[in-house]
């Protein structure tokens, strides 16, 4: 019995160091591949987060009162360190289950939510993703209709009908996205972040310039409804997780990718409290916007912010659409290569976006709505219980859906040698087999990735948690009083009333 368990280990240990040769062959031409360093990850953060928010962030800050900002503050801590554990689930999952360093995974989110917490966990986090997506994707589209049609009006006083607009960078969009996945067009993120940062600057000198001819501010103290509006805003402006997978499974080395996030965040956040803070001193509660490039005044310092803000925007809506196209193409089993299947099917999930666009007149409504629901899931309250629940699967056992195949073959090996299931029926054959496999499921249990949360993280991750809920839900149930009680001032699309517009 033991010379025969040598021997099974002997070939354990020889197919083992076959197949770590294999697969770090296989890794090397896949990060061959792969052009996505810590740097350009953290562009990519940037890029995606920070159009909307920029513009968004005095109004919600106005909102929520002085309060708003060590509120803003706290979100963008929270998101950094959220994002981090989100980066470490898959970092996890990438050494649980060899393969997905091998294939590439189109859907990390989601296959992270399965492998924490099993099917409910795929669904609710893939119904989150693609509800925020094409939240962010539809206030994106409307941001840059409202901001072209804002530019036309300051230059030459006229107003162009925002309807047509909506279809023209709907038409402008199509082709730009049927490009592949983020390391296809990474170009974009570095576009993106570049005029985002250009923009919040001159945004500020903007502002401080028009400083002198305002009349004094008055701050009024938020309501619980305005309050949790605001919130929601702030929630939306920091709302990238969505995508953080699937610029990670795009990096050279994926395990780094916690650094991109808190250096994506940390720089969108030193981008958003000078514009908000500046927003909130000059113009107070005169503030009636929720974009702040409509109260300033016309001028080059404007017109040069809505054109980066603009770029900006068409860029960030490449990068949030991605993870949808993405899904629906795996879903649909079309290639992940260009082809007429991916031209039409991401032409018409455009086409979609900008139907939305043109029933949901204002950007604010979406945005606060999605932020104080999706956005609050797959950011707060997501990565930490995924990350915990991981950390209670101590062996292969312990996690839902099926063994990884490294850990198959192990097992297969362990008891018939070739990497097959046993066949013999003898019973003394059979105990020794059982007995080999135990000690191949011990020897795979050993090599299982562990994760190690003192309690005071724990206690950490579960207030995150429910700060998350409680204020998420109040977030969601203010904007929908507020639509409820008119207060929004929501408008009937312009396919409905084409007078509506200028609503914009």
């Amino acid at each position: 019995m033991a010379s025969e368990a040598g021997e099974q280990e002997s070939l354990i240990s020889e197919k083992s160091d076959v197949e770590n040769d294999e697969g770090q062959s296989f890794h090397s031409k896949l990060t061959e591949k792969k052009r996505l360093s810590v740097f350009v990850g953290a562009v990519f953060i940037v890029g995606t987060m920070c159009g909307s928010g920029i513009l968004a962030v005095p109004k919600a800050l106005v909102d929520s009162g002085w309060a708003g900002i060590p509120l803003m503050i706290v979100c963008g801590l929270l998101s950094s360190y959220t994002g981090s554990l989100l980066g470490k689930c898959w970092t996890v999952l990438r050494k649980r289950y060899p393969e997905y360093e091998e294939d590439y995974i189109a859907d990390p989110y989601p296959t992270i939510g399965f492998r924490a917490a099993g099917k409910w966990g795929k669904y609710i986090t893939r119904i989150c993703i693609l509800l925020t997506l094409i939240g962010a994707g539809t206030v994106y589209l409307l941001l840059i209709a409202g901001n072209m049609g804002n530019l036309i009006h300051k230059i030459d006083q006229k107003d162009f009908h925002t309807c047509y607009i909506v279809l023209i960078v709907t038409a402008f969009l199509i082709p730009l996205t049927w490009l592949g996945t983020p390391k296809d067009f990474w170009q974009a993120a570095i576009i993106a972040a570049a005029t985002s940062a250009i923009a919040g600057i001159l945004i500020v000198a903007g502002i401080a310039k028009m400083a002198p001819s305002q009349p004094p501010t008055t701050h009024e103290n938020p309501s619980f409804t305005s309050f949790f509006t605001a919130f929601g805003t702030i929630l939306f402006a920091f709302g990238g997780a969505s995508v953080f997978p699937t610029i990670q499974v795009d990096m050279k080395n994926p395990d780094k990718f916690p650094y991109s996030v808190i250096i994506g965040i940390m720089t969108t956040l030193s981008l958003y409290l000078p514009v908000a803070i500046s927003g909130f001193i000059v113009f107070g509660d005169r503030m009636n916007q929720s974009n702040i490039l409509d109260e300033m005044e016309g001028g080059p310092i404007l017109y040069t912010v809505i054109a980066l803000i603009t770029s900006h925007l068409m860029m960030a809506y490449l990068i949030v659409m991605n993870p949808i196209n993405q899904d629906l193409e795996r879903f649909l089993g079309i290639e992940a290569k260009f082809g007429w299947k991916r031209c039409v099917l991401r032409s018409l999930t455009t086409c979609g976006i900008a139907f939305l666009g043109l029933s949901i007149p204002h950007f604010g409504i979406i945005l606060s709505l999605v932020g104080g629901s999706t956005v609050t899931a797959t950011n707060f309250v997501f990565p930490p219980l995924f990350y915990v629940l991981l950390s209670r699967q101590k062996e292969p056992a312990d996690a839902p859906g099926e063994l990884s195949k490294y850990h198959e073959e192990m097992i297969y090996t362990a008891v018939s040698g070739d990497g097959t299931p046993p066949r013999s029926k003898d019973k003394e054959e059979s105990a020794s087999s059982t007995d080999l496999a135990t000690e191949s499921e011990t020897h795979a249990r050993l090599q299982w990735e562990q994760i190690e949360i003192p309690l005071y993280i724990k206690i950490l991750l579960g207030e995150i948690i429910f700060i998350g809920v409680v204020g998420g839900i109040a977030s969601t149930f203010s904007i929908i009083w507020s639509l409820a009680n008119g207060s929004s001032g929501f408008t009937v699309p312009c396919y409905v009333n084409w007078a509506t517009a200028d609503a914009y």
